[in-house]
């Protein structure tokens, strides 16, 4: 499954499956493609319904433990999404999905290494997954490998050029080796797929403080701030302890506008 991006779509797919199952109630396929429009809307329960269902009429029926493992792992329980997709492989070892799927709950248990073998391997079965790269990105980047992360983003970018975190993610990348012009052409992208994207409105505005370009840097923390409030200051906060501490790493005085948007309220 994916992250949702047409919910009118998925919802008509899901007509699409409810027609197919009263006409062929064992239909093994309709229930499991059921499912993955059911967890594309965040309707994880009845995924995981529909996935089950799908098992039981095709005991072997790899893409459903696959995609139930998915469900699971939406859910938190990392474990049973690691085990149904262990099952996956071991009725279809060469599943890219199941690899990736698997990678991602290890990823999540912070077993890195064994979320990057999988990753691999998903791209060795499947060379155009752009899941898959964009996935290992991710564990590049927090290992602070950029120039890693930035080729894996970049080949995700190259294969699916519709997705939006990959541009937002080589942003940051970029960001982080000071490269703030292509980073800003990053989120310039993201935006433009996804207007409502807060991250990409505050990782825009500080890439524009960064270049001292402070009317572009106000405009997005601000918008940023709009679309969601306090947010900009959570995410400065992880990354420095006060606007004082900005300015000393970076040697800058921030304007007081654009100060006190960096700066929670005393009230």
């Amino acid at each position: 499954m994916q992250a949702q991006t047409n919910r009118a779509s998925y919802e008509t797919d899901i007509q699409h499956y409810n027609k197919a199952i009263k006409e062929l109630p064992t239909f093994a396929q309709a229930y499991n493609y059921r499912g993955v429009a059911y967890g594309n809307i965040g309707e994880i329960d009845r995924a995981i319904a529909d996935f089950n269902k799908a098992i039981r009429l095709k005991e072997n029926y790899a893409e459903a433990y696959s995609n139930r493992g998915g469900a699971y792992r939406i859910k938190g329980d990392y474990d049973r999404a690691i085990k149904d997709c262990n099952t996956a492989i071991r009725f279809d070892p060469n599943l890219p999905e199941a690899y990736n799927n698997r990678g991602i709950s290890y990823k999540l248990k912070d077993e890195t290494d064994r979320a990057i073998q999988d990753y691999n391997m998903a791209i060795e079965l499947d060379p155009s997954f752009a899941y898959a790269y964009y996935n290992r990105g991710i564990i590049y980047h927090e290992k602070d490998d950029f120039d890693l992360a930035i080729k894996d983003y970049t080949k995700s970018i190259e294969l699916r050029p519709d997705l939006v975190h990959p541009y937002n993610n080589r942003g940051n990348a970029y960001a982080q080796k000071g490269k703030y012009e292509l980073a800003i052409k990053d989120y310039d992208k993201a935006i433009q797929l996804n207007p409502d994207l807060i991250e990409a409105y505050y990782n825009r505005g500080m890439a524009f403080l960064h270049l001292q370009e402070w009317e572009k840097a106000k405009e997005d923390l601000t918008t940023a701030r709009d679309k969601q409030e306090n947010i900009i200051i959570e995410q400065f906060r992880k990354e420095y302890k006060n606007v004082a501490d900005f300015e000393q790493k970076h040697g800058v005085k921030l304007p007081e506008d654009i100060a006190a948007l960096l700066t929670p309220s005393q009230t």
